[in-house]
């Protein structure tokens, strides 16, 4: 089955007959671009698809989105479209918190669970968030604060007049995870990936290992040398690891 690629879901790599498919959520600001260096690391038969937000890359000239279940709730639309193969979500800071929601969200629509959900450098939803909130800063403050947050890769600084046309988008986001509220339900029955950096001033160790309730499958956390962006310096060993978790549970799969 041919999947058309949609306004919120981009293909990054695409295949005729894939034996399962990763659905990557950009962290804040970010577009489907954090992920059109993955397909190098990737085996022939993973296919790559990622969810643009509004307010970034073609969709620029939207205004973007601060309600966390108004984005799940527009993605996971774009995913009844997908055909049956057996897919996992990634998601990295933001990312993470929106794949956690977006699979509680297809688990109320009744859809088909993802194999496997990943998530990086971001606590685990239930833990109250210890950071002081930035999203309601002046344009000025607002930024600065993100910069010494380490909250997007820091080379997006150095380009002219980027910076100011990612603000928005990059406000809406940070706006997503600090009025997020966290409320109970069954965990999820899938395995659950996740990967922090042992230098990330966002997430500590024990954040990351609370992961653990939010899953009834298998669970695995592993961490790199790194800070929140460990996700591009150590990228290799970060998709090394995240294939073989979802290699094991496809080849299960199959032999069912």
């Amino acid at each position: 089955m041919t999947i058309a690629a949609g306004t919120w879901t981009v293909p990054v790599r695409r295949l005729a007959y894939p034996r399962a498919r990763l659905i990557g959520v950009p962290y804040a600001g970010a577009g489907a671009a954090a992920f059109h260096g993955w397909p190098a690391e990737l085996p022939e038969w993973l296919e790559l698809w990622a969810v643009r937000l509004p307010a970034r890359e073609t969709r620029i000239g939207e205004p973007p989105m601060a309600d966390v279940h108004a984005v799940v709730a527009a993605v996971a639309d774009a995913l009844a479209g997908f055909d049956d193969t057996p897919y996992a979500l990634y998601g990295h800071s933001m990312g993470a918190l929106v794949a956690f929601e977006l699979a509680r969200e297809l688990r109320r629509r009744g859809s088909p669970a993802p194999v496997r959900l990943c998530v990086s450098g971001r606590r685990a939803p239930q833990r109250a968030d210890d950071l002081p909130g930035i999203c309601h800063l002046p344009k000025p403050e607002f930024l600065a604060a993100v910069r010494r947050l380490n909250g997007i890769p820091e080379q997006l600084f150095d380009e002219p007049g980027l910076i100011d046309v990612l603000e928005p988008a990059l406000r809406a986001d940070f706006a997503v995870c600090e009025r997020y509220r966290h409320t109970a339900e069954e965990p999820l029955a899938t395995g659950l990936s996740v990967f922090g950096g042992d230098r990330d001033p966002t997430t500590d160790l024990e954040q990351l290992h609370a992961w653990r309730r939010q899953a009834a499958g298998p669970f695995v956390l592993r961490t790199y040398r790194g800070d929140h962006f460990f996700v591009h310096t150590r990228r290799r060993e970060l998709l090394t690891d995240l294939v073989g978790d979802l290699g094991r549970v496809v080849s299960s799969t199959e032999r069912a």
